[in-house]
């Protein structure tokens, strides 16, 4: 039975190489966003967890500036 030649083989050998490279790159970043998103639903839950926190302390009217600190009431009326 005949073989590959050298160059097949090497040819053949990078090929192969070079996607399971990308395949593991794949996983790597899928397992990255997995954690992103994660971190993004823990995230969320603690901002709902204050949020509630100052509700309670500061009124349901109450508008806070980010930046600043600020507590104001609502101006809606």
């Amino acid at each position: 039975m005949p073989n590959l030649t050298t160059e097949e083989l090497k040819t053949l050998q990078g090929s192969v190489k070079q996607l399971n490279s990308i395949k593991i790159k794949l996983g790597e970043t899928v397992l990255h966003q997995q954690a992103l998103m994660s971190s993004i639903a823990y995230l969320r839950d603690e901002s709902s967890k204050q949020e509630k926190l100052l509700i309670n302390k500061y009124g349901e009217d109450s508008v806070i500036n980010i930046e600043t600190g600020e507590i104001k009431p609502s101006e809606k009326k």
